[in-house]
């Protein structure tokens, strides 16, 4: 680059100033201080400092005992910040005389002058499109509401609001307002839809905070910008001390953000059903995901067909999109369980789909997740155990990726920590997929409780999967109950006419452990399935 075309420190550092005051920059207070700290190094001649240990301990308050491999939040953030300086200056920065980017690989930035070419994945400002598909959900937690008369108490109602922002930017898929932009409207009574059109997004969080010597009751609301309609609330009281005001907030805030950024969380399925009524033609690259989260609720051949579709297409829209990459792969697997059309190699094809979905997505937990279930479905004894802690790791809070990667631990044979994972997850969002139950019931059954494998059974009300009538019939048949297991076994072999040829090699689909398959066998033998191949 000619120095002539270098901007100058005062140029940075207005530009640093345009992006921090921008509410189309969509980053968390601290992604903000981030930027800012990695800025002022550079302007200082001081980059050299620029390593994930200084970052950690100077912007995120770690310790001095700071490890980054135990501790992945400065390459996480770092992920997250970079999408939203690239969401900036598609949006409100398109214009902009000076592009700050800070390359994959460390966290250094580099500025160039807007006429000069991006290094990364941003294009010119010049070449730009306004109309870029969207492919995540909006959303700005609005300032609590401080019922108390103490003004003095207002310190919590905003540390509150700061939590719930920063856990909500720990979901990859969500484009989240800085609480600093949304805090303009701290003390005002606002109109939703006008708050919503002003800060670019499209749910609102919202609530009040009451608080005593004793306790803390908080009400939080999720609104619908676009109608002003409440789509979700609930209350949380909490008993409160000096000492756990932070874990009632961190407690608080990840429950209440779980239930509605979840992957079932109440924004996806808001926007899951809206995708519904969509033609394929009005597709947009994020709808494709919403009809993924759609089919795991169904699972059904109609489904994976129209699924399959919309994320082929959102790959021909947007290659570098990872997570649709990712999800293709979980669509291959269930193909290679379930057997919804002709496919060949559909585990090796998922492989290749979902290693692309993370080389593009690094950061995404959906992304990682899909590689830990290809990696299950391989029966992958090393990488499989490694893949889903990194998983699990990128977000310790999502009840989806807690639930589905215990759920996949415990058919591997890791049951005591698979168990803690599902439950967590479960307990976090009810509104989980029936599948976990199969995990429950191999749980109850392999320790011979057949009666509480018979009740798992009948939660997961998944009338065209063989595994309703294959779990059913096992625990009946263990519990001598003839004639309901009779009805079961017929169930299942209508189903898959061929199960008794292929029985090991189907349950094993699912089930990792030798030992349990052999007692699933003796439970369908016992259910009246007399003879297998």
């Amino acid at each position: 680059m000619a120095a002539v075309n270098k901007p100058t420190p005062q140029a940075i550092r207005e530009q640093l100033k345009r992006i921090l005051g921008s509410a189309e920059f969509k980053a968390t207070e601290k992604q903000r201080k981030f930027l800012s700290f990695v800025v002022g190094k550079t302007l200082e001649d001081r980059a050299s400092r620029l390593k994930g240990y200084t970052i950690a301990v100077d912007v995120y308050g770690r310790t001095e005992n700071f490890d980054p491999q135990a501790d992945p939040i400065v390459r996480l953030e770092a992920g997250r910040l970079r999408r939203a300086l690239e969401h900036y200056y598609l949006k409100a920065g398109r214009n902009d005389p000076v592009l700050i980017e800070i390359p994959k690989g460390g966290y250094i930035p580099t500025f160039q002058s807007a006429k000069m070419p991006l290094s990364g994945n941003l294009a010119p400002a010049s070449e730009r499109r306004d109309d870029a598909p969207s492919t995540e959900p909006s959303i700005a937690v609005m300032p609590l509401i401080n019922l108390n008369s103490d003004a003095e108490q207002a310190y919590f109602t905003d540390g509150l609001t700061e939590e719930l922002t920063a856990e909500l930017a720990r979901y990859q898929d969500f484009q989240v307002i800085a609480s600093q932009s949304a805090m303009r409207f701290k003390d005002q009574k606002v109109d939703p839809r006008q708050a919503g059109r002003d800060l670019g997004v499209r749910f609102l969080l919202a609530g009040s905070v009451r608080k005593d010597l004793n306790t803390v009751k908080v009400t939080i609301r999720l609104l619908d910008a676009a109608s002003a309609e409440q789509i979700w609330g609930d209350s949380y009281k909490r008993d409160l001390t000096a000492a756990n005001l932070i874990l009632v907030q961190e407690d608080i805030a990840g429950k209440a953000v779980g239930a509605i950024a979840d992957q079932y969380g109440f924004i996806n399925r808001r926007l899951s059903k809206e995708s519904r009524k969509k033609a394929p033609a009005d597709f947009e690259v994020y709808d494709a995901v919403l009809r993924f989260y759609h089919y795991e609720t169904e699972m059904t051949p109609q489904a994976f067909e129209k699924t399959l579709a919309a994320l082929e297409q959102a790959i021909r829209i947007d290659p570098a999109y990872g997570l649709a990459w990712a999800m293709l792969g979980l669509l291959h697997v269930d193909n290679h369980i379930l057997g919804f059309c002709e496919m060949e190699a559909p585990l090796d094809k998922a492989l290749i789909l979902a290693q692309k979905g993370v080389t593009l997505a690094p950061d995404n937990q959906l992304a990682n997740g899909a590689l830990t279930v290809v990696y299950f479905h391989r029966g992958d004894k090393d990488l499989f155990p490694q893949q889903a802690e990194e998983t699990i790791a990128l977000n310790p809070n999502s009840p989806y990726a807690a639930g589905y990667t215990g759920w996949h631990m415990m058919l591997f044979g890791e049951w005591d920590r698979g168990l803690a994972l599902l439950r967590k997850g479960m307990k976090r969002n009810p509104y989980h997929p029936g599948w976990f139950y199969i995990a429950t019931y191999m749980d109850s059954y392999r320790r011979g409780d057949y009666r509480a494998a018979l009740a798992e059974a009948q939660k997961l009300n998944y009338a065209q999967f063989y595994w309703d009538p294959l779990m059913r019939a096992a625990a009946l048949g263990q519990l001598g109950r003839q004639q309901e297991a009779k009805k079961a076994i017929e169930q299942l072999l209508k189903m898959e006419p061929n199960f008794r040829h292929r029985a090991n090699r189907m349950i094993g689909r699912l089930v990792k452990v030798d030992d349990l398959i052999d007692k699933i066998i003796i439970g369908l033998k016992k259910a009246g399935i007399d003879e297998f191949d």
